[in-house]
């Protein structure tokens, strides 16, 4: 809708995940279908990667590990984070692989070693680590090491330079370093051993391959096989940087054991071979297709459509409205029917962060400009569900009981959501 990352929007993503979906966006809209076309081209471009990486150690087996791979990707993950970074740093891996293994085209590869890390970084901040990937494979020289970096600072022009010209720059320079360490200091993930185990259940199609990377541990290590393993350990090193432990947060981690493991398992003895294709079928058995959620099931795409149809019915496409959600919809209700976001905060993250200056600017700035309406759900997260952010805000609540009515409520399973409509103003006309 025209708002520019950071300066108009607080967020914590990282630049290129911001020009990927607009991207997505402006080409497809906002239907189904469009992401729905960009997941399965991103799974193309991850597969095809795969297949090039592990593709000396036999046909098969490469074809093993991509299948592996794709087996384990949700189709709730489509545009995930996670997943769009796991594709260059895969990419960063043959090509510090071919680094190694093609002297003549050696300064290329290395060049572009330090583009797919920067992109990888470009997602998500801790892409910068496989920088080390080239020197698992080969010893470098100061000068090819400037080569690295010449890749990274070339990506990291167009995709930064791209955000000072939007206007951007600024703010993300002021607000990201401040917000990171405080959204890496919550931890949300699964606690419990059976919460840890329901959410790495999907990469079971990837256990099989596991096995066979820890049966073939002793095995010898040529260049290739250096940077795959260095690529699951930057996977293990992403996951425990999070510190959450989300579904999501797997996805390094499985594409570089899907990696090791299928170049293991061509070398290992037939019967562990054998032992090793049996766990992978007994994980593809255990991943039923029901195991992933299904829209009819989830609350979120349904407490979309209504929060939508009440912002349509209600306002007009671009009027002026501040939504505060985290995962419940809202966002997506808010783009589809056309409207603007009132203030730079759009879930409850960045206020409960904020100190009270932040907090004094955001009310001021709905005083001094009341938005149409204010949109809100119970999904205040990093706080647990409820609406006591909103409530126990005194400040808050009486700027809504000043300048709002409650003009309806929804309830989509755990999902709550209220919509203030702005009271007209009265009329200072003088009675006849």
């Amino acid at each position: 809708m025209g708002a520019v990352p950071y300066r108009d929007i607080i967020d914590i993503n990282m630049p290129l995940t911001y020009d990927i979906h607009a991207a997505v966006v402006a080409i497809g809209g906002m239907s189904d279908v469009a992401w729905r076309v960009f997941d399965l081209t991103a799974a193309a471009v991850m597969s095809a990667l795969i297949l090039l990486l592990v593709g000396p150690a036999g046909r098969a087996v490469a074809i093993l590990a991509m299948l592996a791979v794709l087996a384990a990707h949700s189709p709730y993950a489509a545009g995930q984070r996670d997943f769009l970074m796991s594709i260059p740093a895969v990419a960063a891996a043959l090509v510090s692989a071919r680094a190694a293994e093609d002297h003549k085209r050696r300064w290329l590869y290395l060049l572009l070693a330090g583009a797919f890390t920067m992109t990888a970084a470009s997602i998500k901040p801790s892409g910068i680590l496989l920088l080390f990937l080239p020197a698992l494979a080969t010893r470098l020289h100061w000068r090819e090491m400037i080569l690295i970096l010449v890749g990274a600072a070339g990506v990291a022009f167009l995709v930064f330079g791209t955000l000072a010209v939007q206007g951007g720059l600024g703010a993300f320079v002021t607000s990201v370093p401040e917000l990171l360490p405080l959204y890496a200091s919550i931890r949300g993930g699964p606690r419990s051993v059976p919460a840890i185990l329901q959410a790495v259940a999907w990469m079971a199609p990837i256990g099989g391959l596991a096995v066979a990377a820890a049966l073939g541990i002793a095995a010898p290590k040529p260049p290739r096989v250096r940077v795959i393993i260095g690529l699951t350990a930057f996977g293990m090193i992403h996951l425990l940087a999070q510190r959450k432990g989300w579904t999501y947060h797997f996805y390094p981690l499985a594409v570089g054991l899907a990696c090791w493991g299928a170049w293991t398992l061509a070398a290992l003895p037939t019967w562990r071979a054998f032992v090793c294709l049996i766990v992978i079928a007994s994980g593809l058995g255990w991943l039923r297709p029901d195991s992933f959620p299904r829209f009819e099931n989830d609350a979120a795409p349904r407490a979309s459509l209504a929060m939508q149809s009440a912002l349509e019915s209600r306002l007009p496409r671009g009027a002026r409205v501040q939504m505060l959600d985290s995962d419940s919809g809202a966002f997506l209700a808010m783009a589809r029917a056309g409207m603007r976001q009132a203030t730079p905060h759009i879930q409850w993250f960045s206020l409960l962060f904020a100190k009270d200056s932040g907090r004094r600017e955001f009310l001021a700035a709905l005083e001094a400009d009341p938005p149409a309406a204010i949109l809100l759900t119970n999904d205040q997260w990093p706080k647990g569900q409820g609406f006591e952010a909103a409530d126990n805000w005194p400040e808050f609540m009486a700027l809504l009981t000043s300048h709002y009515d409650l003009n309806l409520t929804g309830h989509e399973d755990y999902i709550l959501w209220r919509f203030y409509l702005r009271r007209a103003p009265a009329s200072n006309a003088p009675a006849l």
